[in-house]
């Protein structure tokens, strides 16, 4: 039981880490729950919990992020 214990918290650090493709100091702090495309048009962000935006995914090849209602869409 504690192995599985420390074994979730581990999975759920590294899934909150950001990844290498954002960095976090180029955007401001967040309110959660927020979403904006990336500075790159690439993808899109994810406000954490703790206010720091995370990469919330790569858009499809050919296709750029744009804001849509206020929300991030790969078109």
């Amino acid at each position: 039981m504690q192995f599985l214990t420390i074994f979730a918290l581990a999975a759920t650090t590294v899934l909150a880490l950001p990844s290498d493709n954002v960095d976090a100091r180029n955007y401001p702090s967040c309110t959660p729950p927020q979403y904006q495309c990336k500075g790159d048009a690439s993808g899109w962000l994810v406000c954490n919990v703790d206010g720091t935006w995370l990469d919330g995914g790569a858009c499809p090849k050919d296709t750029t992020c744009k804001p849509i209602n206020n929300l991030p869409y790969c078109t």
